[in-house]
């Protein structure tokens, strides 16, 4: 039996192994140990990315309306209050996801650019010494888009240096590979948590576009090594082995 890898993982650790003082992000080993023996359950950012991949996916997903209302929250440890618009709540992970209507609107927006595409398309490709599976947000055409739901100003380089889509053009066979990011502008987790309602969400223009390359398939197998050796120095290739996809 072969170890069966999802890019998410590769990427973790290429983060893990690669971050400089340059970066905007900060991960250990233990979160990279984490996403392989499946204690990573989600949290509040990626549920309401999933809330916002839904309405992508499926145009009109299951959800109820919630009506216009008052948020009460602390502010430098006063009590204040603020008017929220009407939405809609999406059921993700047993939580309630809400968003307002200009939001919604924005996703089938974008929907709307890519009438053609294929949402959600997952492949598994034998690399040898594994098999990696990643699941792609949309193939149009010849194109694969991500589309990622973000809480501040990204760093274009984060996305450049990525592993994911190296690993998504060779696993497609594709030559072309866009993230497009939204932005929800001034989100704070302790005061929005799962009800972002009101937040401006921009879209992050131009999507941050990469190509294959020469060497590209070389550069993955040498990733694929280092984590295979790593997962295994730590005890961790059992869980490979174990893991199933839905």
């Amino acid at each position: 039996m072969k170890p069966l890898i999802r890019v998410t993982q590769l990427e973790a650790f290429r983060k893990y192994i690669e971050q400089s003082d340059y970066a905007s992000y900060e991960i250990t080993e233990q979160s990279v140990i984490d996403s392989i023996s499946g204690a990573f359950e989600g949290n509040t950012y990626t549920r309401i990315g999933k809330a916002f991949h839904k309405i992508v996916e499926e145009g009109t997903p299951k959800c109820e309306k919630v009506k216009a209302g008052e948020r009460t929250f602390l502010y430098y440890g006063k009590e204040q209050k603020e008017q929220m618009p009407s939405g809609r709540a999406f059921d993700i992970d047993g939580n309630k996801i809400i968003l307002d209507i200009p939001q919604c609107k924005a996703a089938l927006a974008y929907r709307n650019e890519h009438p053609d595409a294929f949402h959600e398309i997952r492949l598994y490709k034998d690399f040898g010494n594994a098999i990696i599976t990643g699941c792609a947000d949309m193939i149009d055409g010849v194109e694969i888009r991500d589309i990622k739901t973000k809480y501040s100003y990204p760093i274009d380089a984060d996305y450049i240096n990525s592993c994911q889509w190296k690993f998504y053009l060779q696993l497609f066979n594709a030559d072309i590979f866009h993230f497009d990011l939204f932005i929800f502008e001034g989100y704070d987790k302790e005061k929005h948590g799962y009800d972002v309602r009101g937040i401006p969400l921009k879209r992050y223009g131009p999507a941050i576009t990469c190509y294959r390359y020469d060497g590209m398939e070389q550069d993955n197998y040498n990733l694929l090594r280092s984590f295979l050796e790593w997962a295994e120095y730590r005890d961790l290739t059992k869980y490979l082995l174990k893991e199933t996809i839905e």
